[in-house]
């Protein structure tokens, strides 16, 4: 999965310390895991677990860890990193693309232009109306790297930025306003655009239902581009309908791929993109890259570079 000079990296930094397997397939990847003591791999598949009888670190090359975490590997003392942050630009730019796709019209622009319409003057008496970013009032629940990323480059569009944290910290420079856990009334309330950018964890399960949106303005945009799961669907897809709020942009979902019936590919104020805010052609080699840091903090018996807390659950 790693691409050859990324592979060719990390061969060179681990030679010195390790035999290194790289299983092609299912069959390889079980035969090579007895004896193993580190993991370079999407996750660890729980019928495997028993395999990894000398494992003691898992690097992921996922930013987001709630599906590597199996019930065996939070009872294990496997040690966890993730590879979050590299691909934290790529998410805020996806982030604003979705929001400038409602805000200009874009996406109803699109439709037009796949029927060979002229739609300028429905654009023009559009309702909601095309607006400015600048001014408006963005709400980012979650200040990790992603979060940050979003709010410095809103910031440069003019928009004013609050960020919820769920710990007490200095209030970063790329956020007007900083709040903490307990206060997302404020920033549901006064947001013209909300975003979700927090791990998926069971605290922040279904932490968006039919009572946060109820307090959205009817004008507010909700951007999704953390996890399918922290939403309600049923409860935003009613929200949607009843102009509970203006629009959704929606990268993730709490099935993917997103079943052909769900309600939500023929809501007219909906963008969808299919999980791709991520995407970028340095994701991997910037993963392996990390890897090969950690790798060398690991021998020195150093503190990793983005282990996860296996109870919080990032």
């Amino acid at each position: 999965m790693l691409p050859g000079a990324s592979l060719e990296t990390v061969r060179r930094r681990a030679m010195k310390h390790f035999d290194i397997e790289v299983p092609m397939n299912e069959e390889a990847f079980a035969r090579a895991l007895p004896g193993a003591e580190v993991l370079f791999a999407w996750g660890l598949a729980r019928r495997l677990a028993d395999k990894a009888d000398a494992l003691r670190w898992l690097h992921t090359p996922l930013a987001g860890v709630d599906r590597v975490l199996s019930p065996e590997l939070l009872k294990s003392a496997i040690r966890v990193t993730s590879s979050r942050g590299v691909n934290s630009v790529a998410v805020a730019e996806h982030t604003l693309g979705l929001v400038l796709a409602m805000t200009r019209g874009i996406a109803d622009a699109v439709r037009a232009q796949a029927e060979r319409r002229w739609a300028q003057q429905d654009l023009y008496a559009r309702q909601p109306p095309l607006e400015e970013l600048s001014g408006k009032l963005l709400g980012i629940l979650g200040l990790g790297d992603i979060g940050r990323e979003l709010a410095v480059r809103a910031r440069a569009l003019g928009m004013t930025v609050w960020g919820l944290a769920r710990t007490a910290r200095p209030k970063p420079d790329c956020v007007d306003r900083l709040l903490l856990a307990g206060k997302e009334e404020a920033l549901l309330r006064d947001s013209d655009v909300l975003v979700l950018a927090v791990p998926l964890t069971r605290a922040t399960h279904g932490m968006i239902g039919e009572r946060q949106l109820k307090k959205m303005k009817h004008s507010a945009l909700l951007i999704n581009i953390g996890r399918g799961e922290l939403v309600q669907e049923s409860a935003l897809v009613r929200a949607l309908r009843e102009g509970w709020l203006a629009g959704a942009g929606l990268d993730v979902f709490a099935a993917e791929p997103l079943p052909p019936s769900s309600p939500l590919w023929t809501l007219p104020q909906v963008v969808i993109t299919p999980h791709i805010a991520g995407t970028h052609p340095q994701y991997m080699a910037r993963s392996a890259d990390l890897f090969v840091h950690n790798l060398k903090r690991y021998l020195a018996g150093e503190p990793l570079i983005n282990e996860v807390d296996k109870q919080a659950g990032y």
